[in-house]
């Protein structure tokens, strides 16, 4: 209760002049972090999270000054532009079949799956942050949406239990795992393309911003809203999943070795825009999505 009392911030990557930069959020106002300390000029969010517990303790330091008013001639960005918070991972994962009511609307039990089913996105290139950011992949008519809290990891981890993936999380961001639903399904022996159905350029809207674990109070009961041109679309809770989230990680963990700044999309509830009269993405769409408290993304596909 006690970190919960402290000054709230978030940490993002934003558009500098001199290219991206890592920037503090707090009190609706966002900051260059070389502009709080000078020593952590050029310091990107992913330098950050790979000594998340040093940096953590500094970051709410800069918060609470900034809450004081002590930060000598130094002034907010106007209007900053933001990027992807985390350039790059190493891994960008994401869990399948994880929603009570998203398995409902396939047709299928809801039950959790034995193995846990996930897959690699790959990052560089899928990540993308908020803003018109989103091209229709060439080839689909039936481009959708799935809105998911995303984990970003401040500790590595293999082989852990539970109780060490819970405590290795740094915090929490908005995924939007957008899927070509037509591209997916192959004629062939294998009978599903995730490389075409869910990794190509720009399916992978992330952030805006990463909020720490210690301001998210109860994440196994936060709120998820998508809407499309205002319509809402989605309108669930993280409640409904079958895997938690440091279930999710332990087990993931016993496959291959996670490290610090891994993203991990935790799965989509149901409302998909197969729920919704086949209502799929066309240029000129904007989704905006929340969950809980976190910062709210906005993308544009075009």
């Amino acid at each position: 209760m006690w970190e919960m009392m402290r000054n709230a911030f978030e940490v993002a990557t934003v558009q500098a002049d001199t290219g991206p930069a890592t920037a503090l959020v707090t009190e609706g106002r966002t900051w260059l972090l070389s502009d709080l300390d000078e020593a952590l000029t050029d310091v990107s969010v992913l330098e950050l999270l790979g000594q998340w517990d040093r940096t953590l303790p500094r970051l709410q330091g800069l918060a609470d000054r900034v809450s004081a008013g002590r930060v000598g001639a130094c002034t907010p960005l106007k209007e900053p532009r933001l990027l992807t918070p985390v350039r790059y991972p190493s891994k960008l994962l994401a869990v399948g079949a994880n929603y009570v009511g998203h398995l409902r609307e396939m047709g299928l039990e809801p039950t959790k799956w034995t193995p846990m089913p996930f897959f690699l996105r790959p990052p560089r290139t899928t990540l993308v942050g908020p803003g018109r950011t989103v091209p229709v992949p060439t080839g689909t008519q039936q481009f959708d949406w799935e809105c998911e809290l995303a984990v970003v990891l401040g500790r590595g981890l293999r082989n852990a239990t539970r109780a060490e993936a819970a405590a290795a999380v740094a915090g929490y961001t908005i995924g939007l795992d957008l899927t070509c639903r037509d591209l997916i399904k192959v004629d062939n022996e294998l009978h599903v393309d995730l490389m075409r159905g869910k990794a190509q350029d720009c399916m992978a809207p992330c952030g805006p911003t990463i909020t720490p674990a210690r301001f998210v109070e109860d994440v196994g009961d936060l709120r998820i809203q998508l809407s499309v041109n205002g319509e809402p679309m989605m309108d669930a809770s993280t409640e409904e999943m079958l895997f938690a989230i440091d279930e999710q990680l332990s087990l993931i963990s016993e496959v291959m070795t996670l490290e610090p700044g891994d993203i991990l999309f935790t799965g989509s509830p149901a409302g998909s825009a197969g729920e919704h009269g086949g209502r799929w993405l066309r240029p000129g769409d904007t989704i905006h999505a929340r969950i809980g408290g976190l910062a709210p993304l906005d993308v544009t596909v075009f």
